[in-house]
């Protein structure tokens, strides 16, 4: 495959070069070509946008899936939460695969699967089978955030930390546009057609990325198979423990499952202390920069999932909004997402990364805590709350805006990364910060006290910006020099 340019490998790194295989870099004499132009620039992008879309676009119609399957809530559910936790136990895997075999190729297979998953969930004959469907699109996604994240510092290395920024805005795009997307659907063709419109949206993706995105080569990247299959156990055990705590379950069942959870973990860390050279070194995890880029990266998704989900419910319940006007209010914090991925380029090139970071987690410890007051007080007129909370998802989407892209951009530097399971379970720390907002906001919106709820997102950014702040800059990073 070729840009308008003319052709232009770009080969990955020579496994010569490290022990463990990183991130895909272009050779210095190669990066003075032509790198791949706009449109496949926004292929990879629009390839986020619509993993992110994916996860959420059928909350909307969740109600009239629920009514046509005859089902109960919690089983209902499951059509949400198979994907996420599909996404959490994969993405190690993946990783790997991307590595092994090239970004593209698995950014593509990932397509191709996507697009036959979501076309069968169009003609889902039970609830069953739309669950076991929406596990096989999870596993299909869990290949956009390794892949794309890797393609982006491989194929535009002059873009730097603007390309993590725009990463980062199209997970809010995606993020913005799923709920009022299903909604709109559903409401016109039936919540069926929401699968068609996606599946169409990865054949179109698909399609741009064969023709306009160069090919990157997999490289020699050696695995420990029982060592991945163990991490994944625990990785799934330990997503599926916050979301029984979030759902009140059976305390056997909690404890059974976190059993699970530890003992994998364990069982992991004494495997790849004794095959550092299949999995990694546990100790290699604890780079300043890799704690750093990943308790960030985990303490924005926390934030979101506590907003995504308790927010729709104050506004319907609280303040009488109907699905319509519930969707433009949570739109603002996409929205902020979404547009401010500039905004955190220009602040990086005139202050530095590492202040716009300690800014942007600021804003997310100080903007939950007025959400919590504010949502918590009562006031006569709706307007004037809805008002204030649409300024306050404002700046919770700047800030989620900074921490997520920067942290991106941190992780592509960090030499435990070069790893591609620690940069797996880096992924996979995202996606588990998201499930536990989730449980976290299951747990405590019953309670009827948005303080305590909003506390705990500002409390988790309080740990992120202390992560960030304690020990000093991280140091730099010299570029991976590679053969020509």
């Amino acid at each position: 495959m070729t840009d308008a340019a003319g052709p232009h490998p770009v080969p990955e790194r020579d496994p010569a070069q490290g022990r463990g295989p990183g991130p895909e870099r272009v050779p210095e004499k190669q990066a003075k070509q032509v790198e791949p132009g706009r449109l496949a620039y926004l292929a990879m992008l629009g390839t986020t946008t619509v993993g992110a879309l994916s996860g959420n676009v059928i909350n909307a119609p969740l109600h009239r899936i629920q009514q046509d399957f005859g089902a109960t809530d919690s089983q209902t559910v499951l059509a949400v939460s198979a994907f996420t936790v599909s996404m959490v136990i994969f993405v190690p895997f993946t990783g790997w695969l991307c590595d092994r075999f090239g970004t593209v190729r698995i950014v593509l297979g990932g397509l191709a699967i996507m697009i036959v998953a979501q076309a069968l969930a169009a003609f889902s004959v039970n609830l069953e089978m739309l669950i076991v469907l929406r596990v096989v699109q999870g596993i299909a996604c869990s290949t956009f955030p390794p892949g794309v994240q890797r393609a982006l510092v491989a194929l535009w290395p002059s873009k730097g930390q603007a390309a993590m920024a725009a990463w980062a805005s199209a997970i809010g795009v995606g993020q913005a546009v799923g709920p009022p997307v299903g909604g709109v659907v559903s409401e016109i063709f039936g919540w069926r057609a929401v699968f068609i419109l996606q599946a169409s949206l990865c054949l179109l993706l698909a399609v741009v990325i064969v023709v306009a995105v160069p090919k990157v080569r997999g490289r020699q990247a050696p695995i420990h198979g029982i060592g991945m299959a163990v991490l994944m156990i625990a990785m799934g055990a330990s997503v599926l423990l916050v979301t029984l705590v979030g759902q009140r379950a059976d305390p056997l069942a909690e404890a059974v499952v976190a059993i699970i959870a530890s003992l994998g973990l364990v069982v992991y860390v004494v495997l790849a202390t004794r095959y550092p050279e299949t999995l990694f070194e546990p100790r290699s995890l604890l780079e300043k920069r890799y704690i750093r880029g990943t308790v960030s990266a985990g303490s924005t998704m926390f934030i979101m999932g506590v907003c995504l989900v308790s927010l729709p419910l104050y506004l319907g319940e609280r303040l009488g909004l109907t699905p319509g006007p519930v969707g433009l209010v949570v739109f603002a914090m996409a929205f902020a997402m979404a547009v401010s991925g500039r905004l955190t380029s220009w602040l990086s090139a005139k202050l530095s990364m590492r202040t716009v970071i300690e800014m942007g987690l600021g804003v997310l410890i100080l903007a939950p805590l007025v959400l919590g007051w504010w949502t918590s007080r009562e006031s006569d007129s709706a307007a004037v709350q809805v008002a204030v909370v649409i300024v306050l998802l404002l700046l919770i989407g700047a800030g989620l805006n900074a921490g997520q892209s920067i942290a991106a951009y941190a992780i592509s530097r960090s030499l435990a990364a070069k790893n591609s399971m620690a940069f797996g379970i880096h992924n996979t720390s995202r996606f588990m910060g998201m499930a536990t907002g989730y449980a976290w906001a299951a747990l405590i919106y019953p309670l009827g006290a948005p303080v305590l709820l909003y506390a705990g997102a500002s409390v988790v950014a309080l740990v992120a910006l202390l992560t960030t702040v304690i020990g000093g800059p991280a140091g730099q990073v010299e570029p991976a020099r590679e053969p020509v």
